[in-house]
């Protein structure tokens, strides 16, 4: 996992059971550790965190939660400091979105040179726009809880060739919007092949030890698996690389076809076919 980065996407609602919120907490703060811990780092949304908190002032957005463990780990670490976040945000969020302990906070991140700030001019800043930095920033993603955002997310990241791991505790999301990271949870069970298309074989398997909803396992041994599948799929070698081989040759006896002579094209594909077959 050195070296890289995993977007956190996902939120609850303001009328998610405590218990639950406490299990996503949990499990974020212990998750984010194991990241930097194997050498990786989080792609967070930097924004507003004041107004998703409840009547206990506990928020039900995550990714602060992130950048303050990414703070506890840079004053405890005996490592080299390097990047533990990338950042997207407005350009006007220092000046109006985040408050003061929010701000204080990313500037202690600045100062010590461990985050990697991706503004976005606010004239453009949407959903839409920032899920396309953080899309571009990633490789690989962790969904939990969230709505339309993050199963929007997941699509994009799919769609870019980019695993993506959901979990299936039910949350809901700060705009009460769709079932977000529970959704794609369920079509990775369907088909684990487009989400974790390295590793899915053997993780099958291990679906039930990365369960949160039924609070059977704990949330930071859920943590633990989780950074270990997200590391086993991006240190694995792709299974594609005998058909992509097979596709260059394709390429090359298309070309063939096209700038020789008929009889010569048809010998070239023939060999072609015969290098693809050994007991020809």
């Amino acid at each position: 996992m050195n070296g890289k980065f995993i977007m956190l996407s996902g939120s609850a609602s303001l009328a998610c059971p405590a218990d639950k919120l406490d299990i996503a907490l949990q499990f974020v703060r212990s998750f984010a550790g194991e990241v930097l811990r194997r050498g990786g780092g989080l792609v967070v949304l930097a924004g507003d965190e004041a107004s998703t908190r409840d009547e206990h002032g506990v928020p039900h957005v995550f990714d602060w939660l992130v950048l303050r463990e990414d703070e506890n780990y840079a004053e405890n670490t005996t490592d080299n400091l390097r990047t533990y976040a990338r950042v997207v945000m407005s350009d006007e969020a220092p000046e109006s979105k985040m408050d003061a302990d929010n701000l204080r906070l990313l500037r202690n991140l600045e100062q010590r040179n461990v985050v990697e700030l991706c503004p976005i001019r606010r004239e453009v800043f949407t959903g839409g726009e920032y899920r396309k930095v953080m899309v571009e920033r990633a490789d690989v993603m962790l969904a939990i809880g969230g709505g339309k955002g993050t199963y929007s997310a997941g699509a994009e990241m799919i769609a870019s060739c980019k695993p993506v791991l959901p979990l299936d505790l039910q949350l809901g999301s700060t705009v009460d919007d769709g079932a977000g990271a529970v959704a794609l949870r369920r079509e990775m069970v369907l088909n684990p092949g487009l989400f974790l298309p390295n590793t899915h074989q053997s993780v099958q398997n291990r679906f039930g030890l990365l369960a949160l909803e039924r609070a059977i396992n704990a949330p930071e041994v859920v943590a633990r698996v989780a950074a270990e599948t997200l590391a086993r799929e991006l240190d694995a070698p792709p299974p594609t690389e005998r058909s992509t081989k097979t596709e260059r040759q394709l390429t090359a006896a298309w070309r063939a076809v096209k700038t020789l002579p008929m009889i010569a094209a048809a010998i070239k594909v023939i060999e072609w076919a015969r290098s693809l077959l050994p007991f020809v």
